[in-house]
């Protein structure tokens, strides 16, 4: 709520519940719905697993835009290797002209 610059009343009214049923939420006495919580996911694009608790830090909301998509990854390691491969190289080349000299 607070990154997001929302009160209990305008939250209530994103995730379709009652202010009151909000409330409760954020006082620990109930839970989400698995609708609300889908509505969260969707409409605000914060990260399921933030949610949950399962990844990033608490005071630091985790979007779904700030992720990585695993091809990227990929793309990058790949490149991490090709540039090991290039360093490796060029350390068995200057070895060899120290040898030479």
């Amino acid at each position: 709520m607070k990154a997001h610059h929302l009160n209990t009343s305008e939250l209530a009214e994103i995730v379709r519940l009652s202010p009151s049923k909000i409330s409760k939420v954020l006082s620990g006495d109930q839970k989400f719905t698995s609708d609300a919580l889908g509505i969260l996911i969707k409409e605000l694009g914060i990260h399921p697993n933030w949610l949950f608790g399962y990844e990033g830090e608490p005071q630091t909301v985790m979007y779904m835009k700030d992720l990585v998509h695993k091809s990227e990854v990929e793309k990058l390691e790949a490149r991490i290797r090709e540039l090991k491969d290039e360093l490796g190289e060029v350390y068995k080349q200057l070895a060899q002209e120290r040898r030479v000299k």
